[in-house]
């Protein structure tokens, strides 16, 4: 359910930056989506479906990028993503998550 603020933000956001620049009609939308984010991408597709309905983003394809955390070993200093475990690869010592790491939800380029 928190989809719909997220979306409903997003659609204002592209519509402010069509306006100031004079796009008619977005056609592909690539987000990114992390991890922790707690998104859900089919959510957000069907929020968008149902809201983009006479916006400049309306018939948008949105195309979906799914990062990991980022964890950090407390031993040996390497960053890595969270994959399938917790464990370094370099040293097997359990990492960290490094705060703000895979909750991101973000913009990364529109196709006009």
């Amino acid at each position: 359910m928190h989809e719909l603020p997220v979306v409903q933000d997003m659609i204002k956001t592209l519509d402010k930056e069509s306006e100031e620049k004079g796009i008619k009609r977005i056609k592909e939308i690539n987000l990114v989506i992390g991890e922790l984010s707690g998104i859900i991408g089919e959510c957000v597709q069907m929020y968008f479906d149902l809201l983009s309905k006479g916006h400049s983003s309306e018939g948008a394809v949105l195309k979906f990028t799914h990062i990991s955390a980022t964890l950090k070993c407390p031993s040996c200093g390497r960053e890595f993503p969270h994959e399938k475990s917790f464990d370094c690869p370099e040293c097997g010592e359990t990492g960290r998550l490094i705060k703000g790491s895979g909750r991101e939800f973000l913009i990364q380029s529109v196709e006009v």
